[in-house]
């Protein structure tokens, strides 16, 4: 069975050489088993999102997922292509008791060079979720 506890340590922080105060901070340990069922979660989100079809044509496979730990982005040409998987994984990450972190979401659009359309920044809501527009690098 996974066991899971909190442990209280004490920690201090060295800047330049100079030590600060001491202060309690709280550790969760979880065992590798909920490592385990992290992973086999993810796995059903991710296979629940290539069935739609969205996304971008890489050879002769359809990619509307990328994933790498506990990061998942969706790929899609427009917003719409987007709206649809994003709402599949709440309600699965939902259902087995996870959350998407609101404030570490961010959405960007890849436009073409001569798009005649404005690259507005702003916000894409979805459900109950609001998620700032990531600046192009």
């Amino acid at each position: 069975m996974c066991k899971t506890y909190v442990q209280k340590t004490r920690s201090a922080v060295r800047i330049e050489g100079i030590l600060s105060s001491f202060f309690e901070n709280e550790t969760i340990e979880m065992g590798w088993l909920s490592l385990v069922w992290f992973n086999l979660a993810l796995q059903e989100v991710i296979q629940s999102i290539k069935m739609f079809p969205s996304g971008i044509k890489i050879g002769k496979k359809q990619l509307n997922v990328l994933a790498y730990a506990d990061d998942i982005a969706l790929i899609g040409k427009n917003e719409i292509e987007i709206r649809q998987p994003f709402v599949e994984i709440e309600n699965i990450t939902r259902k087995l008791g996870l959350h998407i972190n609101q404030g570490k979401t961010k959405y960007m659009i890849m436009e073409q060079k001569n798009s005649t359309k404005q690259n507005k920044v702003g916000h894409l809501t979805i459900k109950n979720y609001t998620f700032e527009r990531a600046a192009k690098c």
